[in-house]
């Protein structure tokens, strides 16, 4: 797992409700179709704290897919997941630090790279909004059971 700065040791307190959020260019490998790029963001919002949203930016509308940020910290240091979600890194054609995302569902697979300064940059902002394993303290359990039982 890479070595990312204490979060603990800076000035943040109090809930934070801040999204954190970048767009990127990632190659993309579609099986029957040569590479490409599209536009993703990266977003993370602490009242979600286990998740990172990946919004792919298309010319039909924006398509979201949710991973576990525990996924992509680790995965940015050694091959992680296994089913939908796969995470390695890796490097680009230009022999710089990237990671590769393999995002599989049934109506295809999905393999992009995106270069690994710009994930560990992403990372190291959520981390500093909710650093691993407190995610907990994060979460509104009352307003989620709430929610849960208005719906039934």
């Amino acid at each position: 797992m890479p070595n990312y700065p204490d979060p603990t040791q800076g000035h943040l307190t109090g809930p934070v409700t801040v999204l954190v959020s970048e767009v990127r260019m990632v190659s993309l490998d579609v099986p029957g179709e040569r590479g490409g790029e599209v536009p993703v963001s990266l977003t993370y919002d602490p009242q979600d704290p286990y998740a990172v949203a990946l919004v792919f930016h298309t010319a039909e509308g924006d398509v979201t897919w949710m991973v576990a940020r525990e996924l992509l910290v680790v995965g940015a240091g050694s091959p992680t997941g296994d089913g939908d979600v796969m995470i390695w890194p890796a490097l680009t054609p230009d022999l710089e630090d990237a990671v590769v995302i393999r995002l599989q569902a049934p109506g295809g697979r999905l393999v992009l790279r995106l270069g690994m300064a710009e994930l560990d940059d992403f990372l190291a902002r959520t981390l500093a909004l909710v650093p691993l394993g407190t995610e907990s303290d994060h979460l509104d359990l009352d307003a989620l059971v709430a929610d849960l039982l208005q719906g039934a």
